[in-house]
């Protein structure tokens, strides 16, 4: 037995459908646009401002090491000498490092993001976004530990222990006299500031792929959107869209 098929012309709802349909696919269509855009933004950024980070604290520490074994003789306030390097005696030396450590991972991770952007494509460079997400936020953590210690230290009579804090303190100025062949106090308290003020940039390229990340699930629902609406049609949309 032969089913019989009946023609049925499209009525005024079938259009509406359509209409319906194209308007969604418009929207995710810009949505997909806008998204590309974003991640690209974001990750020149990233990677930008992670250098930026990176090459003042580079110089700090390799001032801090070439220094920190050159002792020359200091004469106190009460008239006695004491032979000293120019940093704090027992320097707190890992902020620093932690921040050194934190901008060079990340900066690794958002060159290696940008260049598989570049040369492999979105999905390349989205694979490596996954293992560098975990470190655009370690690197806004560190930067906030960062802060926290040395805001706790400037208040106290310790926040001359750190490498940023001795360069920015009074004491240091004391004794820049003494090492003014081997260190500018200032200029390393400069450099320090700068780093950690171009740091704080990165909570800027943070909220932007944020606001990336609401823009793709966004699209998930609309996408999910599209494939209801071509499930309830069946023969009148591709379905492997």
């Amino acid at each position: 037995m032969v089913n019989s098929y009946q023609y049925q012309p499209p009525g005024k709802t079938d259009f509406a459908d359509f209409e319906g349909m194209d308007n969604v696919y418009q929207e995710d269509a810009q949505l997909k646009a806008r998204i590309r855009r974003l991640r690209l933004i974001s990750r020149v950024a990233s990677t930008v401002i992670s250098i930026a980070v990176l090459v003042p604290i580079t110089i700090t520490l390799h001032k801090f090491l070439t220094t920190k074994n050159v002792f020359r003789d200091v004469r106190r306030d009460d008239g006695t000498v004491v032979n000293r390097n120019p940093w704090f005696k027992d320097t707190k030396e890992w902020p620093t490092y932690m921040y050194f450590a934190v901008a060079a991972i990340s900066t690794t991770l958002n060159f290696c993001v940008l260049v598989s952007y570049l040369r492999g494509g979105v999905e390349s460079a989205n694979k490596s976004a996954y293992v560098s997400s975990f470190f655009s936020w370690a690197i806004m953590l560190g930067n906030l530990i960062v802060w926290c210690v040395a805001a706790a230290l400037y208040r106290t009579e310790k926040a001359t222990d750190d490498i940023w804090g001795w360069a920015c303190s009074p004491l240091a100025r004391k004794i820049q006299k003494e090492f003014a062949d081997q260190i500018d106090f200032q200029q390393s308290c400069t450099v320090q500031s700068t780093s950690w003020y171009i740091g704080l940039a990165q909570v800027g390229a943070a909220a932007l792929t944020v606001f990336t990340y609401i823009l793709v699930i966004r699209r998930k629902k609309t996408k999910s959107k599209i494939n209801r609406r071509m499930s309830q049609m069946p023969g009148q949309y591709p379905t492997n869209y």
